[in-house]
């Protein structure tokens, strides 16, 4: 059961059922399903939010709230966006990179999405990626990790270019050699001391994705394989360093349910 919308100009989603009635198309059966379930008494009245959404897993995720912060972001001023402005988008708290009061301990509802409990907040961001679309070309940027606020991107996918030669797949668990587990362990020892963690590699991040994507604008986005290798290797060598500054930082006081939830977590996926 689908239901699509023609989308002409600036639209987002979010983990929740973007549609209500506004769609353009949908599935043979789908509002007479609908009503037959009890999800609505007549046609007309049929809303596929409305009828389709799991009332709870809604509330829980914060879809709504992520869907409309998202929206705010990307009307804005009628700003003609560039790509750093994305990337910037994805990793936002809804108070801004910088504040001093966000902490994923207490966070609600944040486009970059952190786990904190087993109940209500039970997952999180796990990779991000902007992508540029042309009629000749085609550009992506990822993370190749998990939170993008504590991930440097990188290019990836381009015309006649594999992954990056040192960037190994991971699995269910830690594993030294991977990228994704080395950042995510790296994250995890951060949730201890968040909000100074985040302003530690910051800086680092700024001036590599700056530098990265001013070089490839010059080149009007074409890059070869040595490159992409060249540029994993410095997002790489950015979370090693900052991880290694995280031992230096001294924990915040965070409560015991959200210590013990990534305790059982951390001992699930093998890193302790």
């Amino acid at each position: 059961m689908v239901g699509l919308e023609k989308e002409k100009g600036i639209w987002s989603i979010s983990n929740v059922i973007s549609l209500r009635q506004d769609y353009d198309e949908c599935s043979e059966g789908l509002i007479k399903n609908a009503i037959d379930k009890g999800y609505c008494k007549r046609e007309k009245d049929f809303n596929f939010r409305k009828c389709y959404s799991d009332k709870f897993m809604t509330w829980a995720a914060k879809g709504m709230e992520r869907e409309k912060r998202s929206r705010v972001l990307l009307f804005q001023n009628d700003k003609k966006f560039i790509l750093k402005d994305f990337i910037g988008i994805l990793r936002d708290h809804g108070k801004g990179m910088d504040s001093r009061e966000w902490s994923p301990e207490k966070s609600e509802a944040s486009l970059c999405l952190h786990a904190k409990d087993p109940l209500i907040r039970r997952t999180q961001t796990i990779c991000s990626m902007v992508a540029k679309l042309g009629q000749e070309n085609n550009f992506y940027f990822t993370t190749g990790a998990s939170n993008p606020c504590l991930s440097p991107f990188f290019p990836i996918f381009l015309k006649d270019t594999r992954i990056p030669e040192d960037y190994q797949e991971s699995g269910a668990y830690y594993h030294q050699n991977s990228f994704w587990w080395q950042s995510e362990k790296f994250h995890r020892d951060a949730l201890c001391n968040f909000r100074n963690a985040l302003l530690e590699i910051y800086p680092f991040y700024r001036d590599f994705e700056e530098k990265m994507m001013s070089s490839l604008e010059k080149n009007n986005l074409t890059v070869n394989q040595r490159e992409i290798n060249e540029y994993f290797k410095q997002a790489r060598t950015i979370v090693v360093e900052w991880g290694s500054r995280l031992k230096r930082l001294a924990p915040d006081k965070t409560n015991w349910f959200y210590r013990n939830y990534w305790h059982k977590y951390n001992k699930r996926n093998g890193m302790i």
